[in-house]
C-alpha cells in the first residue's frame, strides 16, 4: 500500500484535498487553513485598535472561527473580541449550543454576551412558528429566524461599539447563498451578500471561513478537539437552503472544486453589480430599510405581534 506524503513537509498525509489534489499532514493542514483565513481577513481587519463581535451558536463553524480570530488578535495590541450568542427559544436545541459556546469562551478568556429573542420580540421562535401555523401564513421559520438574528446581532454590535461583526459562514454556506439568489433572480440580495454598507447603523460583516469548505472546517474542529454542538436545528430541514445544499453537494461530488467555482464566478460578477442605496429608515424601529417598514417589522405585523416588539429606535 502506497502512503501519500504531505505536499508541504513530506510526512505521511492524513488528508487528501480533492479539489486541489494536495495531501496534508495534521500540522500542515492546520497551518495552511490558518494562512488562508488570515489572507481572507487581510490587513484592514487584522490591525490595532479593533473590536470584533462574533456571532456564536456553539456549532463547529462558529467555534472554529472564534478559535482562529482569538489566535490572531491575541497577538495584536489594543484589539478586543466579544462573542454574541442569540437564544432564539428553540426547545431542546439552542441551550445546548449556547452552553458549548459559553464553555469555549470561558476556556479561552473571551468576553461574551447572551441575548434572547424574547428580549426583543416578547416571544420566542417556537411560539412564532405556532402563531404562523394558526394564521395559515406560509412563513419559513429559517427566513424569519435569519432576519431577526441578524438584526439582533447588528444591534448588539452597535451597542458594544464594534468595528466588525464576524459570521461563521463557510464556503458551502456562501455557495448555497449565491445559488439561492441566482435561482430567485434576486440581484439586490446578490449585491448585499458580497458588499457591505457604510453606515453608522450597520456594523460591517466579515466571514473569516468563507474560503474554507465545510468538511475542512469539521476536520479542523476535530483536530483542535473543540467541544462543539453537533445537533442540527430542527427547523433546518424545512428550508429552501437545504434543497440547494443537496444540489451544490452533488456538483462538488461529481466535479471537485465546484463550490469554489460558484463563489469565484460570483465575485467576478459582483464587480458589475451596484450596491442599492439605503437612504431610508423603518418608520417603526428606525433601522435601515429600503421600504417604509423593514422586513422584521413587516413579519411581526403579519403575525399580529408587532405591539410586543421591543426594538427601540436607534
Amino acid at each position: 500500500m502506497i502512503t501519500m506524503k504531505c505536499r508541504k513537509c513530506g510526512k505521511p498525509s492524513i488528508y487528501h484535498q480533492k479539489h486541489s489534489g494536495n495531501n496534508y499532514c495534521k500540522e500542515c493542514f492546520i497551518k495552511e487553513t490558518k494562512r488562508k483565513v488570515r489572507k481572507t481577513l487581510g490587513r484592514d481587519v487584522l490591525k490595532n485598535n479593533i473590536k470584533v463581535a462574533m456571532g456564536l451558536s456553539g456549532g463547529k463553524d462558529s467555534l472554529v472561527m472564534a478559535y482562529l480570530l482569538n489566535e490572531y488578535y491575541k497577538q495584536i495590541p489594543n484589539s478586543n473580541l466579544i462573542a454574541i450568542m442569540v437564544n432564539e427559544g428553540i426547545e431542546g436545541y439552542r441551550t445546548d449550543g449556547i452552553d458549548a459556546a459559553v464553555k469555549f469562551c470561558e476556556e479561552y478568556g473571551i468576553e461574551y454576551k447572551i441575548v434572547h429573542f424574547k428580549d426583543y420580540l416578547g416571544t420566542n421562535l417556537d411560539e412564532i412558528v405556532k402563531i404562523a401555523k394558526e394564521k395559515n401564513l406560509t412563513m419559513n421559520p429559517c427566513s424569519f429566524c435569519g432576519v431577526i438574528r441578524r438584526k439582533i446581532l447588528n444591534r448588539v454590535s452597535i451597542e458594544e461599539k464594534c468595528d466588525f461583526l464576524a459570521i461563521g459562514h463557510n464556503l458551502d454556506d456562501v455557495a448555497q447563498a449565491v445559488m439561492m439568489n441566482y435561482i430567485e433572480g434576486d440581484v439586490k440580495k446578490l449585491a448585499f451578500l458580497g458588499k457591505s454598507l457604510k453606515h453608522p447603523k450597520f456594523v460591517k460583516r466579515i466571514k473569516p471561513l468563507e474560503k474554507i469548505p465545510e468538511d475542512e472546517v469539521l476536520l479542523l474542529a476535530e483536530m483542535l478537539e473543540l467541544k462543539y454542538h453537533k445537533s442540527p436545528c430542527p427547523y433546518s430541514c424545512l428550508s429552501f437552503r437545504s434543497e440547494v445544499s443537496d444540489i451544490t453537494d452533488n456538483l462538488e461530488k461529481n466535479h471537485p472544486g465546484s463550490k469554489y467555482s460558484i463563489v469565484r464566478g460570483y465575485e467576478r460578477l459582483l464587480e458589475h453589480i451596484e450596491l442599492p442605496g439605503y437612504t431610508g429608515e423603518c418608520k417603526i424601529c428606525g433601522d435601515l430599510s429600503a421600504t417604509e417598514v423593514c422586513k422584521v417589522c413587516s413579519y411581526l405585523k403579519n403575525l399580529g405581534i408587532l405591539e410586543k416588539s421591543k426594538f427601540e429606535k436607534i
